[in-house]
């Protein structure tokens, strides 16, 4: 609104301009509603992702597992009760065999801890995240300290396992492209919030030129998308040749 003066400078009146914002208010609660339906899409696709990971983890337990153990139980029996002199002619084929059982069952202990690691269900997110550092840094041969308290009462399930496979992508990005010698991993509690952090010692990158360069494979949307799953928030603070931290926090 603004006043309208005639040519004398006397009073005339007002004029107003209006715009209809409807459509455009319509648009934003649309768009809005759809984002919150793709959150929740996401979040029931993660949980059905990792009810899928433990079901076929118990599988290969109780199957796959199993069935290797009595193999291998099997062979030494036959070995022991064999009579020397058939023994000594097909040796070398039973002790190939055992060494392949043995191999392949540790193969399967692996796939088992990939898909769901059992030290997660059994003892928490904090042993979990140590097991997962000490198996990075046997691979990597880069340093990782995992540091915090389990917190008690332990979160749920779904909370637990994201912040997991958040940890293990941000650390896959360490060993790709950080060029780092040390990764610090902390779990804390503030203010009835839960915050997890990896923090590496690396080159780091531009923040502004991942936003706009997605084709780079720092898996950063993955990172968020995984956050917002289970109601949290992330951050990534990064500058060149400071390093990068990748901030995770979750309210109980």
């Amino acid at each position: 609104a603004s006043p309208l003066w005639g040519s004398d400078g006397t009073f005339m009146g007002i004029i107003e301009l209006m715009r209809d914002v409807t459509d455009r208010k319509k648009a934003e609660k649309a768009l809005k509603n759809s984002a919150d339906r793709l959150r929740a899409l996401s979040s029931q696709l993660a949980e059905v992702e990792d009810a899928e990971r433990q079901r076929l983890s118990q599988e290969l337990h109780d199957q796959v597992g199993q069935n290797l153990t009595a193999l291998g139980i099997n062979l030494n029996i036959i070995k022991s009760q064999m009579p020397a002199s058939t023994l000594k002619l097909i040796q070398s084929r039973l002790d190939d065999s055992l060494l392949l059982v043995e191999q392949t069952t540790e193969r399967i202990r692996d796939v088992m801890s990939d898909l769901r690691p059992p030290v997660l269900d059994d003892y928490g997110l904090v042993a979990a995240l140590r097991w997962y550092g000490q198996q990075f840094a046997w691979r990597t041969e880069i340093e990782v300290s995992v540091i915090g308290e389990e917190p008690v009462p332990r979160f749920p399930d779904r909370v637990e396992i994201a912040l997991f496979r958040i940890t293990q992508e941000a650390l896959t990005n360490v060993a790709k492209h950080s060029q780092a010698t040390e990764v610090i991993v902390s779990l804390e509690m503030a203010k009835n919030t839960l915050r997890l952090t990896i923090s590496d010692n690396g080159t780091g990158f531009d923040i502004k030129e991942s936003k706009t360069n997605e084709d780079r494979g720092w898996g950063l949307p993955t990172i968020h998308q995984r956050a917002e799953a289970i109601g949290g928030r992330s951050r990534i603070e990064s500058n060149l040749k400071k390093g990068t931290h990748v901030i995770v926090e979750v309210a109980r």
